[in-house]
């Protein structure tokens, strides 16, 4: 089950953020052309192929879908934003860099000196960069972590807790008042063995589920 959720939360974040980098490279592209038109010049030859490359590839289609996908997108991004988990320009980082990713696919393509196998590898490689840069730079991991616990159940933010003998004292430790009753904070694992994993105070502790009451 929490494999299941975790998947499912991931796919649709990943799919978000492909439509919303797609979206980005297809305008920079046309943004380029633009200004090559303007100024009356000739597109470079590269330039040129990559995006003929783009149009056969299918790269770009149906543009419509990824617009709305995209709409969506700005939606979690702004929730993630208000949540205070993420800063604005991770985000937008790793969306750029996944839109230059995908301008390199049809690039790779569109190099005719190159063998079929060995575009085949580069292509990997542009997938397992883009998919390792979308962890490490965007920090949505953390995001889609919470999420998928939250979903099915096991992990409950801003709860209220009512702990009892040792659980109590120890939890008034790490507040540092003595004759605290109710505490506020995370709780992870609810439901899951005979022990939860609380966040209070910013510092971790297990309780017995015997000892706590929860509101959420």
């Amino acid at each position: 089950m929490v494999v299941t959720s975790y998947s499912l939360i991931l796919g649709f974040i990943l799919i978000l953020w492909y439509s919303m980098s797609v979206l980005a490279s297809y305008i920079f592209m046309k943004c380029v052309c633009f200004i090559f038109r303007v100024l009356k010049k000739k597109r470079p030859k590269s330039f040129k192929g990559t995006c003929r490359m783009a149009r056969l590839m299918g790269i770009y289609e149906p543009i419509l879908v990824f617009l709305a996908m995209s709409f969506v997108g700005i939606i979690v991004i702004f929730l993630s934003l208000a949540s205070g988990r993420n800063d604005f320009q991770s985000i937008v980082s790793s969306i750029i860099i996944t839109a230059v990713f995908i301008m390199l696919v049809p690039n790779v393509y569109y190099v005719r000196n190159v063998k079929k196998e060995k575009k085949r590898k580069h292509l990997i490689f542009i997938v397992i960069s883009a998919l390792f840069l979308f962890f490490t730079v965007s920090g949505m991991s953390s995001i889609i972590s919470d999420a998928g616990m939250g979903l099915i159940g096991i992990k409950k933010n801003n709860a209220t807790f009512l702990l009892k003998e040792n659980d109590l004292e120890m939890a008034r430790h790490l507040v540092g008042d003595k004759e605290q009753t109710f505490f506020k904070g995370d709780a992870l694992f609810t439901g899951v063995g005979t022990t939860s994993l609380l966040v209070i105070n910013k510092k971790k502790m297990v309780v017995n589920n015997e000892n706590l009451t929860l509101s959420y």
